[in-house]
Order: C-alpha cells, then structure tokens, then sequence
C-alpha cells in the first residue's frame, strides 16, 4: 500500500472518529442521564475506594478532584468505546488502536 494512501485512510480515520466521540458525548450529555448518574456514583465509590486502600485521607478538594479525574477517564472511555462500536459496525471489521 502506498504511502500516500495509508495516510488518507488514516486521516479518513480520524475524522471519522472524531465525529463519533463528538456523537458520543452529546448523546451522554443530552440523552443517557441514568448513565451520567451512574458514572458520578462509580466515581464517588471509587474515590471512598482509593481512600481505604492507601489508608489515605484526602479533604475534599482532593476527594472532589479525584472523582472528576476518575469521571472524565470514564467518560472518555465511554466515547471511545461508542466510536469505536460505530466503526466496527459501520465497515463489518475490528478496530484496533
């Protein structure tokens, strides 16, 4: 394959990403709330979690930072995995990043 090809399928690629992490947060800002909710509540345990395990204990400012460290990861996660799955279903292949 030449080059020059490889590098249009690669930007073709990530345009198209793009545009389904883009989908893929509107829709979780806009339509799935209960999935939102769940989210903000893994965090939260999550955090209680990291506090008991390092036998740490944080003030809230720091309990607030961690959960939103831990909610944009998700989120993230989350759009990706969108993406991803309208990929693959989009072209019938697997994706591998």
């Amino acid at each position: 394959m030449s080059t020059a090809k490889k590098t249009h399928e690669n930007n073709d690629f990530e345009t198209t990403i793009r545009e389904y992490l883009k989908q893929a947060r509107e829709k979780l800002d806009k339509e799935l709330l209960g999935t939102r909710e769940a989210i903000r509540l893994i965090a939260g345990d999550k955090t209680k979690e990291f506090i008991r395990t390092m036998d740490k204990g944080l003030d809230k400012k720091e309990r607030d930072f961690l959960s939103a460290l831990i909610i944009a990861s998700m989120y993230q996660s989350f759009c990706y995995g969108y993406g991803i799955g309208k990929i693959e279903g989009t072209t019938n292949n697997k994706v591998f990043l």
